[in-house]
Parts: structure tokens; sequence; C-alpha cells
């Protein structure tokens, strides 16, 4: 709140927003959608994007803020290109074994 009434145009905050909080969705434990109109309010200049998309938020994150601050909300996958932990809670908590590391980084193409 005191951001967005002081101004502050030199401040960005990016908002991982993948949908979980530790123990269910985030709508269910607290509703907080429309989460860009609850950053306007407070006079916050507010940008969705793909949060996997490193084009896009680099894009966003170069533009020049003018009079506001700005509240990027990244909108991502937990565990986006792993497909046995692909929007899984379950990985917010669980450590994986060595094969499923293995398993994770060919479906990455890490090696």
């Amino acid at each position: 709140m005191l951001a967005g009434s002081q101004k502050l145009e030199n401040l960005t905050v990016v908002t991982d927003y993948n949908k979980w909080q530790a123990t269910d969705r985030s709508q269910a434990v607290m509703k907080i959608d429309p989460l860009a109109d609850k950053w306007r309010s407070f006079g916050w200049d507010a940008v969705e994007v793909d949060g996997h998309d490193i084009a896009a938020l680099s894009d966003i994150l170069q533009k020049p803020t003018i009079g506001r601050p700005r509240a990027v909300i990244a909108h991502t996958v937990k565990g986006k290109g792993v497909s046995f932990m692909e929007d899984d809670n379950n990985w917010h908590y669980k450590i994986p074994t060595d094969k499923e590391i293995d398993e994770a980084k060919l479906e990455l193409r890490v090696l």
C-alpha cells in the first residue's frame, strides 16, 4: 500500500503464482483471485505473464515504469516439465530419489 501511495516507480515485485499454498490450492485456502485487481487497487501497475516464458518476462522487466510500482504476476505450474512432478503439490515436501532425479533430468534435457 505504501509503495503505491508513494508512487515508487523504481520498484517491481514478481509473484510466482503457481496456484498452490503449502497444503491446498490457493483458492481453497484463501480466495485471492483476481490477484492483479488487488495490486491495482493499491496503486500498482499489475501485469500478468506466462511465468515459463522467459522472453515475455524479460520484456516486461525491461519496460520502464511510469509513476507507480509494478507487480508482475507470473503464472507458473509447479514442477513444470517433469511429468511426475507437474502440478503435484506433494513435491512441496517430497525429496526425489536418485532415480527420480535422473528421470527429471532426462525430461528436462539436463544431463
